[in-house]
């Protein structure tokens, strides 16, 4: 009788599972071709086809037109030729007719535009995902040529939020048709001091640390105001698309966008892979300082200062975590994201 009731017990365990949803994660590429790479890992691994779809709106797709591509799901990844034009492309992937994903290119190019970047993708704990092409996180960019005016403007993006300081701020180019500039500066050291250290050449690899995890530490307490004024902008869903920008897209944008993620309720391990992408998209060759003739130390600085690492992120939540117990506390307590305003973005974002 026993056994009877563990064979039982195995087999409604061994349906539960072969009827729940598999754990499919899907990367978008594109190679100089240009060619777009999709490629997949699922699990567990289910029989059948993937068909593709194209859009250049990530919230609508045409699936009762034949599909652009079609592979068996075993093959793993698909390159897919489409004739390049300044639209955006966006891909819905339909797994064995019934599980659908939708993805886009995590960075888009353009010229004089350093670590611009989609946030759509990101699963959260709910098994929630960021909507594509709806939140943006980018260096500055009134610097754009025409032709990447003109692809920047295909995104359809609304508003940008723009944390540089007074000293550096300035207006994106008006081509852009952007609805809504704010400026929300963040002046947390006097930009004209560092630089003075650095042409003496009196800042060393092991100061530009320090610096940086204090810049993070500042941010998380001195930040609060603007912070807090940013996710009153973020609640209006006419806002959107949102791009977020500062000098290179790095610290104060960096840390708007651990504190957006975690009110998306998205796992840390996950933001903070999102923080160190900076290390892929940004090119700190663009950086408007020649230090050849620099000493070693002094260079290591600035590549230090440029650099996106785990351990200024961690400063910020460790004093984050000591003074509220998590970060939604802190999210609650410091910039008035109460559960319910925390719901209203989830709603606005996820899907």
């Amino acid at each position: 009788m026993l056994n009877h009731l563990k064979y039982l017990f195995l087999f409604i365990t061994l349906s539960a599972c072969s009827t729940s949803e598999p754990e499919i994660d899907i990367v978008c590429e594109i190679d100089n071709t240009p060619d777009y790479i999709l490629k997949w890992d699922i699990s567990p691994i289910i029989d059948g086809n993937v068909k593709i779809y194209s859009s250049t709106d990530p919230q609508h797709f045409d699936i009762e037109k034949d599909a652009i591509a079609e592979c068996p799901i075993s093959d793993g990844n698909i390159r897919i030729r489409i004739n390049q034009d300044i639209a955006r492309k966006y891909f819905l992937l339909r797994f064995d007719d019934q599980y659908d994903r939708i993805v886009g290119t995590r960075s888009q190019k353009f010229n004089n535009v350093q670590n611009f970047r989609d946030l759509g993708g990101y699963k959260n704990y709910d098994k929630k995902r960021v909507k594509w092409g709806m939140l943006y996180r980018s260096g500055k960019i009134d610097t754009l040529d025409n032709e990447s005016i003109w692809r920047m403007r295909n995104l359809k993006i609304k508003t940008l939020i723009d944390f540089r300081d007074p000293q550096t701020f300035t207006l994106p180019p008006a081509n852009l048709k952007l609805e809504n500039i704010i400026h929300m500066p963040i002046s947390l050291y006097p930009l004209d001091v560092l630089d003075e250290k650095i042409n003496n050449h009196e800042f060393k690899r092991g100061d530009a640390c320090v610096f940086m995890q204090d810049l993070f530490i500042g941010l998380a307490k001195k930040a609060t105001t603007t912070y807090k004024s940013m996710f009153n902008q973020l609640l209006v869903p006419e806002n959107y698309p949102v791009v977020l920008t500062c000098n290179y897209g790095k610290d104060y944008t960096g840390f708007a966008i651990v504190l957006i993620l975690s009110a998306l309720n998205i796992p840390e391990e996950t933001i903070i892979d999102d923080y160190l992408l900076t290390n892929q998209y940004l090119d700190k060759r663009s950086i408007n300082m020649n230090l050849t003739d620099f000493p070693i130390d002094t260079q290591e600085a600035v590549t230090a200062l440029m650099t996106a690492d785990e351990r200024y992120l961690n400063c910020a939540f460790k004093r984050i975590k000591r003074k509220y117990g998590s970060i939604q506390n802190y999210l609650e307590q410091e910039l008035n994201m109460t559960p319910e305003k925390q719901k209203k973005l989830q709603e606005i974002l996820l899907q």
